[in-house]
């Protein structure tokens, strides 16, 4: 339902829809203070730091450069520790540089990927499928399935994120947990 104005607010037409917020004046209210945090956190993103080799990076590309980091070790020790390609199977572009920095999509093979989180999710944090997969637990995600994905692998999917302050001996405690788990698969 939408709102006219009284003459002393406009030409009486509809300035907004939605609700009533402002005696019926307008629609919506803005969140001041995530607004606010918003342009903070895009300020810090763009200022500049000195590396301990002397380069100059943008805060922004030091935390992406660092998260890819982050990501490849833990595709490395869970590839490692799970026997190899054969058994770990990374999800999206073939190419790591056309990946997220932050987030990794891994097929763990003959694993299913809900029944290892309801035993591994109070120790780390990560998700099942893909991220618009449905809440049925024995179906793959249309995303999975267009992006074909082997069935031995799209039922152990994990999506598992990192940031700026994830530390190396944070991805070695992750990728050692499940990778117990998936071993008693």
């Amino acid at each position: 339902h939408h709102r006219t104005l009284p003459p002393s607010y406009g030409n009486g037409g509809i300035l907004l829809i939605g609700g009533g917020q402002e005696g019926g004046r307008r629609a919506g209210t803005e969140n001041v203070p995530y607004i606010v945090g918003m342009g903070r956190a895009a300020e810090l993103l763009g200022t500049k730091n000195t590396d301990s080799g002397g380069v100059v990076m943008v805060q922004l590309e030091a935390n992406a450069a660092h998260m890819e980091a982050m990501r490849r070790r833990l595709l490395q020790n869970l590839t490692s520790q799970l026997g190899g390609s054969h058994q770990v199977k990374p999800n999206g572009p073939s190419d790591p540089a056309h990946r997220l920095p932050n987030t990794l999509s891994v097929g763990l093979r003959n694993v299913h990927s809900g029944q290892l989180l309801a035993n591994i999710g109070h120790e780390v944090a990560a998700s099942a499928g893909a991220a618009c997969h449905s809440n049925d637990e024995d179906s793959i995600s249309a995303v999975l399935r267009a992006m074909k994905v082997p069935m031995e692998f799209a039922a152990g999917t994990l999506r598992l994120s990192v940031g700026p302050s994830t530390t190396k001996e944070d991805i070695d405690q992750a990728a050692d947990i499940i990778c117990q788990e998936a071993k008693r698969q």
